[in-house]
């Protein structure tokens, strides 16, 4: 039998939207953009969504470290356009995160960064599972089949203790672990400033548009004003003579 460790007690320690089955369970599954339930995925550790490529991993991350018994991590669902967190996963798992800017390798994301864990929790996470690539599927039998065939060829816990973190770096054991609610916006925020700029830019151009509109509007009505009077004006002498001489005949 499969050698097993105790999991820190209140484990999961960050809170999300997961179901917890098993802790001595060395699977976890993420649906990514899907919805699963666990009575239905028998015999895991935990399952839930992850729609963001960068909280949302760090959370994945996090609990997954302070259970040495979770050893396969099975992402499947359907991928979340845009954020692609599936994806940004698995890119993470195999080729990890820049350290000079905090992006994950390879992500295809919007916005694939790590800010909020220490190199050494997301070295360890790569370490201690393996992934399994079921993104798209949402095939309860598959999965179930899929964790009955991991569950048989379990290694055992990961042989170092948890890893509880702090953020900022710190390795303490038995603390508890607080994320923060959003990421510094630091390595994008050049493209929302130009992002901005363009939006002002474009607004000056539609209020430029509709005073020129505008303008050509009311010229266009002045014209035809003037016009209207030039005529009256010219046929007035007209109008007389005819009165004036028709009416003696």
């Amino acid at each position: 039998m499969a050698e097993k460790k105790e999991a820190p007690e209140g484990w999961p320690l960050v809170t999300g939207d997961y179901e917890v089955g098993d802790p001595e369970s060395c699977v976890a599954i993420s649906s990514t953009g899907s919805y699963f339930h666990i009575e239905k995925l028998p015999g895991i550790a935990i399952q839930g969504p992850d729609k963001t490529e960068n909280i949302g991993l760090e959370k994945m991350m996090t609990n997954i470290i302070s259970n040495p018994n979770i050893r396969f991590l099975i992402i499947a669902g359907a991928e979340v356009p845009g954020h692609i967190s599936g994806g940004s996963m698995i890119a993470l798992w195999k080729d990890g995160v820049d350290s000079s800017n905090h992006k994950i390798v390879g992500s295809t994301g919007a916005i694939p960064f790590i800010e909020n864990l220490p190199t050494e929790a997301v070295e360890r996470f790569r370490a201690q599972v393996e992934i399994i690539d079921m993104v798209g599927s949402e095939d309860m039998g598959a999965l179930v089949a899929k964790v009955n065939e991991l569950t048989a060829r379990d290694p055992g816990a990961y042989p170092e203790d948890p890893m509880i973190v702090k953020v900022g770096g710190d390795e303490v054991m038995g603390a508890e672990l607080a994320m923060p609610l959003a990421m510094p916006a630091s390595p994008y925020m050049q493209v929302i400033n130009k992002a901005a700029t363009d939006i002002c830019y474009k607004a000056q151009l539609i209020a430029r548009d509709q005073k020129l509109s505008s303008g050509l509007a009311a010229n266009a009505i002045l014209g035809m004003l003037a016009g209207l009077i030039v005529v009256i004006v010219f046929l007035l002498p007209l109008i007389y003579w005819a009165l004036l001489y028709g009416g003696g005949t």
